[in-house]
């Protein structure tokens, strides 16, 4: 672990929210209890701890959600402990996304919804699905039998994911308002995701199997006017960061980490790979949403530009490989089915190209698991950039 990590998240964090709350280094507040909710260690970046604070008096206990970052921004309070400054904020007052607030105040969030068929603009409710201080957020509001997404990015980042849903109307999910810069809200796809479908078909729920071939179309209906968003660099491309992370996870594995490393980039330099196309960027079974166990629709686009076919590919690749050892129970021909796809894309582009780059994103995959998880991951990566040298 990290020294900021375990500082964050160790004996003196109590110290450092504490101080935060009463802008007095060193005091105490009655009452006064925190747990670790997240962290979110970005190497050669922020470091940002995620926190459930309560405090006060039994019978008048007061419950908070706090931040608390290792970057420079103007947040509710700075905090010096061991040479780093620390800030802390409440959620949701991110200071690098606005549009966080409004979209967890349900007040708010009704004059951005659509009216409901019965002219309702109250929300049911709303949950906090992904929260990436300072970068993301996903929220999840029902209303009726309504489902709605509020995807919140920093401002300036609003207009380009507005394009992207844009340029996927039809294929990726509906907008339905655009209420401030860096907040979009759609509709929920219909149907239900390609995790979903694959473990229904293989526990015999579903008589449909899943046909890799039907995913491969959704990328082929990608428009070409997506090649004209920037580039980013996929999973693979991003190997040096996701090594030391990998590493950063498991370090009693970081020689082991920093040689497949070394082998994944020389690997996925041999092979020969095809042009810029357009792509997803995050092409995975959670992203690919099903009709009656067909793949249909896409969501979560807001990675979409032009790139590498294989990566894409990859990714669904090593994300089903995955499956079998995350729930076992829900996915006991996982396995045959990672398997199965991987052989299908290798139809479509160099085998070592796919297998390599598979590695790669396993590799990536390390850094956000348990322990356990995170040691299956790397031996799947290790198979995986074997798998790649075998065809040399």
């Amino acid at each position: 672990m990290r020294p900021i990590v375990s500082l964050l998240t160790g004996p003196r964090a109590a110290e450092l929210i504490q101080g935060a709350l009463t802008g007095q280094p060193g005091a105490t507040v009655p009452g006064f209890e925190v747990m670790v909710h997240e962290v979110h260690d970005r190497i050669g970046s922020e470091t940002s701890v995620t926190y459930h604070v309560t405090y006060g008096p039994p019978d008048h206990q007061v419950y908070e959600f706090l931040v608390a970052t290792t970057a420079d921004v103007d947040a509710g309070a700075t905090v010096s402990v061991e040479g780093e400054q620390i800030r802390v904020w409440r959620h949701p007052a991110d200071p690098r996304l606005p549009g966080l607030f409004g979209a967890c105040t349900p007040e708010v969030l009704a004059t951005w919804l659509p009216p409901g068929p019965d002219g309702t603009t109250e929300p049911d409710g709303t949950d906090v699905l992904v929260y990436r201080p300072l970068r993301r957020a996903v929220l999840r509001t029902t209303r009726g039998d309504q489902v709605y997404f509020t995807k919140v990015l920093r401002p300036k980042l609003g207009e380009l994911l507005t394009r992207r849903h844009t340029l996927l109307a039809g294929l990726g999910p509906d907008v339905v308002a655009q209420p401030e810069p860096g907040v979009l809200i759609t509709a929920a796809v219909p149907g239900v995701s390609l995790a979903v479908a694959l473990s229904a078909w293989q526990l015999g729920q579903s008589e449909t199997e899943p046909d890799p071939a039907l995913a491969v179309t959704l990328l082929d209906r990608l428009p070409d006017e997506v090649l004209d968003l920037p580039t980013r660099p996929s999973w693979t491309d991003r190997i040096d960061f996701h090594g030391p992370m990998a590493a950063a996870r498991v370090p009693d594995l970081a020689q082991e980490i920093t040689e497949l490393t070394a082998d994944i980039t020389e690997l996925t330099a041999e092979f020969p790979v095809g042009p810029l196309v357009p792509t997803h960027g995050d092409f995975h079974e959670a992203n690919i949403f099903c009709t009656d166990g067909r793949p249909a629709r896409l969501i979560d686009v807001d990675t979409v530009g032009p790139g590498r076919r294989e990566d894409d590919l990859a990714c669904l690749t090593a994300h089903l490989a995955v499956l079998p050892a995350l729930s076992p129970v829900h996915y006991p021909r996982g396995a045959e089915v990672a398997e199965k796809w991987g052989r299908f894309f290798e139809q479509m582009v160099h085998p070592g190209a796919l297998r390599a780059r598979v590695a790669g994103v396993l590799l990536s995959l390390v850094s956000g698991a348990t322990p356990e998880q995170a040691r299956a991951r790397l031996s799947l990566a290790q198979d995986w950039a074997e798998r790649a040298r075998a065809v040399l």
